[in-house]
């Protein structure tokens, strides 16, 4: 049987690497019913603030002579923001407020004006709107709010915490701590040293994909609260890179009825699966697509439905943004290669003496930790080979190849499955 796996960039959407499994070998398929796309991206979103899930309508929520701030993602998230800001600001000045964007890029570094103006379009740039960045290593920036029941202290950013009025815009997806779009406060518009305490968090067992309910996941939850944010606007963006759900209200419940949206379409639930793969097979679309460092996700994502000793083959182009290459930040865990229980240890203390940043590590540690006791094959473009290897990332020249390798290793009767698109795809007992 010929399967097609995902292999898109941005710029190439579409794209799929052939790859023949024989019948008797693949046993699973996890293929998402993705729902068609909104047809009205800007009706749906007035429709959403309009008729919360929970809390304030916009019209009750925004009044003459507030202070508004909206806080967008950043350009490595999903939601087509460009798309939505334009009617939202035109709201808010009808009704009578001031408003100002943050963009929510907690330690990632700030972006450029060019970088600003492709993120929350022209029109809105080209319309004087006041647009800043989060600016963690700076102090001088953030307010304190008070310390969390897990014992994270808050800083936000002043300008966030000074507004009458605070909505967010964010993506609803699969992450490697539970589900994304919750982290508009804690990483978003958060100090340093909130998000380092924080991002401990990722470190724990319960903090994995589709465990909404971890200690990280919960705390951020709390940040939301704390910084008396007003709104939450929720966005489910398809592989095919279109929006396929919007909802709106008090941030910790509407974003809770949005996972609940995308697990109907992403949830798998394997509690009656007999068998757990032997080699599992995943790809990568066009969404966050530009670095490993976001697409490897689909790795951890994977872990459930493959057994210990499995072999995982990934399928991701990552063709680089910017002046980084693709596996840009993989080098961060190449002094502790290979993954073995020993330079587990350093990982973790040098965590805690931080010789390395858990902003970057809650996102290759996982990672890290899968390949103690998975073997990972990865297939992506030949300008990322170099590097890949440097991270100690095993790469395969193409996918047939990985197979063959894997099948060898595994045996003739090795079952097989395939996961097109790890990266959204959650796994329930």
């Amino acid at each position: 049987m010929k399967i097609r796996v995902p292999y898109e960039t941005a710029e190439e959407r579409g794209v799929v690497l052939e790859l023949e499994v024989p019948d008797a070998n693949l046993t699973n398929q996890f293929i998402p019913k993705e729902p068609a796309a909104v047809p009205d991206l800007a009706r749906a979103v007035e429709n959403a603030i309009d008729k919360p899930v929970a809390g304030l309508g916009f019209r009750e929520a925004v009044k003459k002579g507030n202070k508004v701030v909206l806080i967008v993602e950043n350009q490595f998230r999903a939601a087509p923001v460009d798309g939505v800001l334009p009617f939202l600001i035109k709201r808010m000045r009808d009704a009578g407020a001031e408003v100002r964007i943050v963009i929510a890029n907690g330690k990632v570094p700030a972006l450029s004006q060019e970088e600003i103006a492709h993120r929350v379009g022209k029109q809105v740039v080209d319309a004087g709107i006041t647009i800043t960045c989060n600016d963690a290593p700076n102090p001088d920036r953030y307010s304190f709010v008070g310390v969390t029941t897990a014992g994270t202290p808050l800083w936000i950013l002043k300008e966030v915490r000074e507004a009458d009025v605070v909505i967010t815009i964010s993506t609803t997806q699969a992450t490697l701590w539970g589900y994304g779009g919750s982290g508009m406060v804690i990483p978003g518009v958060a100090s340093n040293e909130t998000i380092e305490t924080n991002h401990v968090m990722a470190l724990a067992p319960d903090c994995r994909p589709g465990n909404n309910e971890c200690r990280l996941q919960q705390d951020k939850y709390e940040a939301l609260r704390m910084a008396g944010i007003r709104m939450g606007i929720n966005l489910i963006v398809s592989n095919r890179w279109d929006v396929v759900h919007v909802n709106a209200g008090i941030p910790v419940e509407s974003h809770k009825a949005a996972v609940e949206f995308y697990d109907r379409i992403y949830g798998f639930r394997i509690g009656g699966m007999k068998e757990k793969a032997d080699i599992v097979i995943t790809g990568s679309s066009a969404p966050t697509d530009h670095l490993f460092f976001h697409t490897n996700w689909a790795i951890v994502n994977c872990l459930p439905v493959s057994k210990e000793g499995a072999t995982i083959i990934m399928a991701t182009p990552c063709p680089g943004y910017g002046s980084w290459p693709g596996f840009a930040l993989m080098d961060l865990m190449a002094e502790y290669m290979p993954p073995t229980a020993a330079n587990h240890e350093r990982v973790l203390r040098d965590f805690f003496l931080r010789k390395r940043e858990l902003w970057a590590g809650c996102i290759w540690y996982p990672l890290y930790k899968a390949m103690m006791t998975r073997t990972v094959k990865v297939v992506t473009q030949e300008k990322n080979h170099t590097d890949a290897r440097k991270a100690g990332i095993d790469i395969s020249p193409s996918l047939q190849d990985a197979l063959a390798e894997a099948m060898k290793k595994h045996g003739p009767k090795a079952r097989v499955t395939f996961v097109p698109f790890g990266r959204y795809s959650v796994f329930h007992e």
